[in-house]
């Protein structure tokens, strides 16, 4: 009996070190996509201001594998979705897609070989959320990915320290929409990344 229960303690143990290699279809595609990012920022070759735009596309390219924009788009617009013709609806994920990745590679070139740790895969069906977070010299920072199944596993919204992606911008979006067309919204996307591409200081916010 003693050796039973010996056996079944050094099971379990090797399971709990060995997790992440049993991690789950939905979080090895979402490793993947953040190894490639994290690689990119990493890579020396690829540091420095004149190398910018070199680095900018490439982290698009692995974002665009990994991040369901449509998806994404859609959910951040919400209800007043159907208030975009087809053609608007694709002009509009382009232009939010291309505003979220000239936003956030800003914050993603301050990376300075951080560490990222996966802590839990929750599978639904079609869904899934994954619990990481970011360990930094002086904190730890939840960073929650939650993403839906097509034909693959692919990002829809990120959660950073309980700030969801999609409701933050959701909210902005009603507020333009409440009174204003959609070709005003795409406008003042245009605007912001226009003002991102000239290298002005600005901050996340579409509404003013």
């Amino acid at each position: 009996m003693k050796k039973t229960s010996l056996i079944f303690g050094v099971l379990v143990l090797m399971l709990a070190l060995a997790s992440p290699a049993f991690a789950g279809e939905a979080q090895n595609r979402l490793k993947i996509g953040v190894d490639k990012v994290l690689a990119i920022l990493s890579d020396p070759s690829m540091k420095g201001p004149r190398k910018h735009q070199e680095r900018e596309h490439k982290l698009r390219a692995v974002a665009d594998s990994f991040f369901d924009w449509r998806e994404l788009s859609r959910r951040s617009v919400g209800a007043n979705w159907t208030k975009f013709t087809v053609a608007q609806q694709n002009e509009f994920v382009g232009l939010f897609s291309e505003l979220l990745e000239k936003t956030y590679v800003r914050k993603l070139e301050k990376f300075n070989n951080e560490k990222i740790e996966y802590l839990r895969e929750q599978v639904s069906g079609d869904q899934a959320f994954i619990n990481t977070q970011v360990l930094m010299k002086d904190k730890k920072v939840p960073l929650n990915y939650v993403m839906i199944k097509h034909r693959d596993w692919m990002v829809y919204d990120v959660v950073i320290e309980g700030v969801s992606l999609v409701k933050n911008y959701r909210s902005q979006f009603t507020k333009i929409l409440s009174r204003e067309t959609p070709d005003v919204l795409m406008q003042r996307i245009k605007a912001k990344i226009k003002a991102l591409d000239e290298g002005k200081n600005v901050d996340d916010a579409v509404v003013k």
